[in-house]
């Protein structure tokens, strides 16, 4: 097994970029930056050039840029433009610059546990020389759901010797330490009184002497979020600072260290690219954990601009979080989300009952209105079963699967068994159009996961999910036992043939990709269709011939898959959902791949995922340019860019199955047939822990777990001793 001396470093760079996004993140908080120092990140968003550096806490933007300079005996000097080398890792990130005699080294990261960051500065000089330090930030106190909009009225004050700016019910908090000599308000003195108005920056002047092996130590602590945060965590900045800031920073290396830990190793000897991404998108995937209060815990959906829960996005992250073993990440943000369900009909929220929302964040703000977030839900229950073992949940969670099954049923064609979607969005639209105007990022014409383009009113992904529902309702159903209203055979049967005959475009040998109300094909070419093939709704030849179809290059670009063909005439490379590239996608026509046996087109596609990840540092766009392959218009860590890539590599690579509750095992590798050796250890099954070694002849496991564990690697199954091992040749 491969022991990556640091797990929490992802990489070095010695020279200042503008345009490379850097993030820290703890349970409550982040800060986004760029290469060099400097707590600041210019976009591209939605056509134009945003600044999105800052601090970012309970699912609030606490502040805009944060820069901080230097004045030795006179001379100014910037951080990214005397950059030495900045020390990238999951837990923080460490830079050393150069202000001609003095040294600079610069800590920066997220509080492990507390809605906050911590920026430390320690400076040593090789001669005497008076430093004056200027720490420049301005408020910003909008939560991320509203991109762009931001307050322009603000209370700014001293409250018992932290600086504290106040607006709409949300507060950031700034100490200081050692105390600065003087403060200033967008370029006027500031004497610490209460004041009201527009604030563009806030800045504090430090002084010291320095003298050569005396280094002098300069700490912020930056944090914040709902106003009743401070009440909560009232003097959590200068204990950070006057206790042990250090240490703090050590504590974030811990926690990190204790997560991955606790997650499986994974060793590919014949593509050690491979294994380098799988180390990348697991930090990356652990990046969007959060907890931003009690009772709120998940994953947000990626940074910048979306950094709160969006559960359609959780439930892309959650099967990659279960094959990580984090069971109890996994049950708890599924608690969070079924906690928001709602019983009855808000129009003003998109809500219907039984339905499950969109957006979670706190205050709280949440939002429902999406065709497809609910059905996700029961099968990621089932998963959660599988996995942990944890039948208990089931029964306590069944009102909350009635519920979806009622709301589906609801939903659902009498004449087709199709599902109905699509006036969700006008909904909304109507009931807020007398109380004003919020503009969240585009406008939503569709309610499916290609939400910008229009797909009424039976998108082909969500009449997948929602056979995938009523399958995992009806398994569900037998676990709870008793008297369960679960859906009938028939049901099930109803959908899933709507999806196998009335899709189908023998012409493309493909599916289309929606049926209009009046029955009507809409044939139009994208890469949701796949999702038939994965689910194993198609017969096997159709099938194979849709994954043809889909790895044409009108579709299958060298960075991964179009969202829309480019033969379609209303194909446009920078079109959301349109044209660009997703990695989502990409990863899709993976799985497919896998699915029909083309293990070669599956594993590159693989490829094309962890060439982004080892490209942009451990980060995953959200989308590209369809044509040239570069990031537009998107966020530059977006989760379900990274964990459906780590689910396909343990299901479809691996070729794992679990069934926790009955200890039963599934190995059935896909490798390339060049490859020699693999190994996986630690991989969570229930309360017990698995270690495989894999050579083409043979596959050697290791159960750690109690009770015997029945495995099928392809040949007779054979049952293991608990703390035991087994080897299996392998049909060749």
């Amino acid at each position: 097994m491969t022991d990556d001396p640091d797990p929490l470093w992802v990489e070095e760079l010695t020279a200042a970029d503008p345009a490379r996004p850097l993030l820290s993140t703890g349970g409550a908080a982040a800060v986004v930056l760029s290469a060099g120092g400097d707590v600041a990140l210019t976009r591209e968003t939605r056509g134009g050039d945003l600044e999105w550096g800052g601090v970012y806490a309970q699912g609030i933007r606490l502040t805009g840029p944060w820069r901080l300079e230097g004045l030795v005996d006179g001379t100014r000097f910037g951080l990214p433009g005397t950059l030495e080398r900045q020390t990238v890792r999951r837990s923080r990130i460490t830079s050393r610059h150069r202000w001609g005699p003095v040294t600079v080294l610069e800590e920066l990261f997220a509080l492990p546990s507390a809605p906050g960051a911590v920026r430390r500065l320690v400076v040593d000089t090789e001669r005497p020389v008076r430093l004056s330090l200027l720490s420049s930030w301005s408020p910003f106190l909008a939560p991320v759901l509203v991109e762009g909009v931001k307050p322009y009225d603000y209370e700014l004050g001293d409250e018992g010797g932290t600086v504290v700016a106040r607006s709409h019910g949300h507060a950031v908090a700034v100490d200081v330490l050692p105390a600065p000599v003087s403060w200033e308000v967008d370029g006027r003195p500031w004497d610490l009184s209460s004041m009201r108005g527009e604030i563009g920056t806030v800045r504090s002047r430090l002084e010291a002497d320095l003298v050569p092996g005396t280094p002098v130590t300069f700490g912020f602590a930056v944090w914040g979020g709902l106003s009743s945060t401070l009440e909560r965590h009232r003097g959590l900045g200068r204990r950070v600072l006057a206790g042990d800031p250090e240490g703090q920073g050590a504590e974030a290396d811990r926690t990190w260290r204790s997560w991955i830990d606790r997650t499986p190793a994974l060793s590919l000897p014949d593509d050690p690219d491979l294994e380098r991404a799988y180390g990348l998108a697991r930090g990356a995937l652990r990046a969007l954990y959060t907890e931003p209060e009690p009772g709120l815990r998940g994953l947000v959906a990626g940074y910048p601009w979306y950094s709160a829960l969006w559960c359609r996005d959780v439930a892309w992250m959650l099967p990659a979080v279960l094959w990580l073993g984090d069971h109890a990440w996994a049950r708890e943000t599924i608690a969070t989300v079924l906690g928001f369900q709602a019983n009855a009909h808000i129009p003003l929220l998109g809500a219907e009952p039984g339905e499950l929302p969109m957006q979670l964040s706190p205050g709280p703000v949440f939002l429902f209105g999406t065709s497809d977030t609910t059905l996700y839900y029961p099968a990621l229950v089932a998963r959660l079963l599988a996995h942990s073992g944890r039948s208990d949940l089931v029964g306590a969670w069944w009102p909350h699967l009635e519920g979806v099954l009622a709301w589906a049923r609801a939903r659902t064609d009498p004449t087709t068994g199709l599902l109905r979607h699509g006036g969700e969005a006008e909904e909304i639209q109507e009931a807020s159009a007398a109380i004003g105007r919020v503009h969240y990022g585009f406008d939503a014409v569709d309610t499916t996961i290609w939400d910008s383009t229009d797909r009424r009113a039976h998108a082909i992904d969500v009449q997948v999910l929602h056979v995938s529902a009523l399958r995992a309702l009806v398994a569900l159903g037998a676990v709870a036992g008793g008297r369960r209203e679960v859906p009938s055979s028939e049901e099930v049967e109803r959908a899933a043939a709507a999806v196998r005959s009335r899709y189908l475009w023998p012409e493309e040998g493909y599916l289309a990709d929606s049926i209009a109300r009046d029955g009507r094909q809409v044939r139009r070419l994208r890469p949701n269709a796949l999702r038939a093939v994965s689910e194993g709704l198609l017969e096997a030849e159709t099938a194979r011939r849709s994954v043809a179809r889909a790895l044409r290059p009108d579709l299958l670009t060298e960075r991964g898959m179009r969202t829309l063909s480019n033969l379609d005439p209303g194909y446009d490379p920078r079109a959301y959902h349109d044209g660009q590239v997703w990695p989502i996608a990409t990863v899709w026509a993976a799985e497919a791949a896998y699915a029909v046996g083309d293990a070669d087109a599956g594993y590159n596609g693989l490829r094309r995922a962890a060439s982004s990840l080892l490209e942009e540092g451990g980060m995953a766009n959200e989308c590209y340019d369809g044509d040239r392959g570069t990031p537009f218009d998107s966020c530059f860590l977006l989760g379900f860019s990274v964990a459906p890539f780590l689910t396909v590599l343990f299901e479809r690579l691996w070729g794992l199955g679990v069934d926790a509750l009955s200890r039963r095992l599934s190995v059935r590798p896909a490798f390339p047939q060049r490859w020699r050796s693999a190994a996986l250890s630690n991989l969570a099954v229930g309360d017990g822990h698995v270690d495989l070694t894999w050579t083409p002849e043979r596959l050697t496991v290791a159960w750690s777990g109690p009770g015997p564990l029945t495995v099928d690697a392809g040949g007779p199954s054979r049952g293991l001793v608990e703390r035991g091992s087994a080897t299996f040749d392998l049909p060749p």
